[in-house]
């Protein structure tokens, strides 16, 4: 029976690497080096795509309403997530209040915008209230990040406070942003369509280092953060999102127009340099939340998107990247 089993088995590699032979370079590569997880993948492709068209109906029917509503949502659904997680790491937070603190602020800095008079020209104006907080939270995090452990102690200081500063702060540059060229020009989208690029731009950079990081990953970027993570990965996450800042620039430059883009500064040139700096900076981000998910034993933050997480997973290497953002499109886009 054992003879017959390694005979079986002896054919069916035979089987397989005539298969694998007659394929093109490349593909005999996914089939190699990629782990075949049909129903991960599947959920995966599923939850990206129907993210992306609602993304795109909300921002269509809803304009700047149903952007910064759809912002305030996901914010503050990542922050409860942040609260779980570090409850699991040990600390305390309250997360209610916490929840509550980050959305009264980010509507606060959205009002104060909205009734300003005379509104500030967004090609002129810096919100340094807007930018500031999450600059420093990101600079400290991603200094921590050398030894993990100093971080969580970081947040178990004042867990409330600290993840404020780490979300709602964070993605306060992307409402600034979306609102000020609203308030200056009722009815001008060039804020939002800034943040959907950004969002593009940095979204894709995980993309393309999860797929670079299986076709050609040998190198461990941070194996005691992130074990999957490799510097293989980072390339082509970088490379993935030059590319894709470039076509997204390129389509906003053409066919955006009639829906109110007023930016001539994004070129798909300039948007590709400017690519390059938020793509490494995605990278920490991203490491960040890992070292909560290490320390609470998890593998997601949640359960809610099918084949991604949860919506901090959604977002984690948006949050500490979006003040850089902010200033990179003041100084050198608009």
């Amino acid at each position: 029976m054992n003879a017959v089993s390694a005979k079986q088995a002896n054919n069916s590699a035979k089987n397989k690497n005539a298969f694998l032979s007659c394929l093109p370079g490349i593909v005999r590569i996914c089939f190699i080096r990629i782990p075949l997880n049909i129903h991960s993948m599947t959920a995966r492709i599923f939850s990206t795509v129907t993210l992306w068209l609602s993304l795109g109906l909300v921002l269509y029917f809803g304009k700047i309403w149903g952007g910064l509503a759809l912002l305030l949502l996901v914010s503050s659904a990542a922050h409860w997530e942040l609260g779980t997680l570090l409850s699991r790491c040990g600390t305390n937070p309250r997360r209610e209040f916490g929840v509550v603190l980050g959305m009264s602020s980010i509507v606060g800095l959205c009002w104060i915008i909205l009734l300003k008079e005379p509104p500030q020209n967004p090609h002129h104006f810096i919100n340094l209230a807007a930018v500031l907080p999450g600059m420093v939270i990101a600079v400290i995090a991603f200094l921590l990040l050398r030894d993990p452990a100093k971080l969580i102690a970081l947040f178990g200081c004042s867990p409330t406070a600290i993840s404020w500063l780490y979300i709602p702060c964070g993605m306060m540059p992307l409402a600034s942003l979306a609102t000020e060229f609203w308030a200056f020009n009722k009815g001008d989208l060039s804020g939002l369509f800034l943040v959907l690029w950004f969002t593009a731009t940095v979204k894709f950079a995980d993309c393309g280092a999860l797929l670079g990081g299986l076709l050609f990953g040998k190198h461990k970027l941070a194996p005691s953060i992130s074990p999957g993570k490799t510097w293989e990965g980072c390339v082509g996450g970088i490379l993935m999102s030059i590319a894709v800042a470039a076509g997204t620039a390129w389509i906003l430059g053409h066919w955006a127009v009639q829906l109110g883009w007023t930016v001539t500064g994004l070129t798909p040139g300039r948007a590709a340099l400017v690519a390059i700096p938020l793509a490494v900076l995605s990278i920490p981000s991203d490491l960040v939340e890992s070292v909560f998910k290490r320390r609470a034993g998890v593998k997601d933050s949640g359960r809610t998107i099918p084949g991604i997480g949860g919506a901090f997973d959604l977002i984690d290497s948006l949050v500490l990247t979006a003040p850089f953002a902010y200033l990179l499109i003041k100084f050198y886009v608009l």
